[in-house]
């Protein structure tokens, strides 16, 4: 899969690419931004895999970007360093997919599934 990485701003506004994300489901992938070369070469780090299978893959993106507190809060980032990249699917495919990019990529701000590892980062 192939992933088009993207400011979610363009200045002070929501980037447009995002506005149609809502009432969509699937997951989006947060990585810190690099110079373009770097970003060529993979040397990115991606930070951290989320997704939402409800039809509120705006909203839930969006949050990352705000004080967000609460059960269900997630990491933020300073939307400046960070760029991401979405995959859209269907609601019922979106965890199995966020679980195989977190798999794959073992972004250090996610907690894996496995109930085995007690919780710990990868």
């Amino acid at each position: 899969m192939s992933l088009e990485f993207r400011p979610v701003k363009e200045g002070r506004q929501i980037a447009e690419w995002v506005k149609p994300l809502k009432g969509k489901s699937g997951v989006y992938v947060i990585r810190e931004r690099v110079p373009p070369i770097a970003a060529f070469f993979e040397l990115a780090e991606i930070l951290y895999i989320g997704e939402s299978h409800t039809g509120r893959l705006y909203a839930t993106l969006l949050r990352h970007f705000q004080h967000w507190t609460g059960k269900t809060a997630g990491p933020t980032f300073a939307v400046s360093k960070v760029e991401v990249a979405v995959a859209r699917c269907p609601a019922n495919r979106a965890l199995n997919l966020q679980n195989a990019m977190i798999e794959e990529f073992r972004p250090k701000l996610n907690i894996t599934a496995n109930p085995d590892a007690e919780g710990k980062p990868w």
